[in-house]
């Protein structure tokens, strides 16, 4: 328990001093050492990592890193980072909702393609080049289509997710990504805006149901 509030003070000093890649080593370490029973410290651990995670440019790493601290602990200063930093999807919010669609649409399609190769990762700058283009490309034509057009963030991500992309060469049929959340208590589908089961005090749709960010997908979840 030394340990865990000795590395955690460490990495909170690297912090203060403009160095959040050697603090995230000692927030890990902190993590490893300390007790699942001290929620409190738990939390406050992964606050700081998101914080860390957040200067180093995850952006939905950090995110993670708070909504994990947000269920072990409800904590007031975690859950103004999460409304500040993250948008209608769960993910990093953008400038503008255009680009907060279009990060949500390429992220799970992106999931899709790397399900389908049973990838953790992208291999290649050349690799997530093209699958941006032909992302893109349908993006472009949902747009024109104007189908998005007074949407709330629930039905566009119903919409981008019955959007087909056939990615050349990558992977053969259909590959069915549904997971369907029920309220056992309330006898019904879990809804977008329903409290998450988790015990975070969040909407589903911006805790349990986000949709994960290119970070994560890119270079794994932390």
């Amino acid at each position: 328990m030394d340990n865990c509030k000795a590395d955690l003070n460490r990495g909170i000093r690297l912090l203060s001093k403009h160095d959040p890649e050697s603090a995230i080593l000692y927030f890990s370490r902190a993590l490893s050492d300390c007790p699942v029973s001290n929620s409190a410290e738990l939390s406050k651990i992964l606050y700081y990592m998101g914080i860390a995670l957040k200067r180093l440019g995850l952006s939905n790493s950090a995110i993670r890193s708070w909504l994990s601290s947000l269920r072990v602990k409800r904590r007031k200063n975690t859950k103004r980072m999460l409304n500040r930093f993250s948008n209608s999807y769960g993910m990093a919010k953008q400038d503008s909702v255009e680009m907060d669609d279009w990060k949500a649409f390429y992220s799970i399609h992106l999931m899709r393609y790397m399900r389908g190769f049973n990838k953790s990762t992208l291999t290649s700058e050349c690799e997530r080049n093209c699958l941006k283009e032909i992302i893109l490309a349908h993006w472009r034509k949902l747009v024109d289509s104007g189908v998005l057009t007074g949407r709330t963030p629930e039905e566009k991500s119903e919409i981008f997710k019955s959007t087909e992309i056939d990615f050349p060469l990558f992977f053969y049929g259909h590959i069915d990504d549904t997971v369907i959340r029920v309220n056992f208590q309330a006898g019904r589908k879990l809804k977008a805006e329903d409290t998450c089961f988790c015990g975070s005090g969040l909407p589903f749709c911006a805790c349990c149901g986000r949709i994960l960010g290119e970070d994560e997908l890119t270079f794994g979840l932390f």
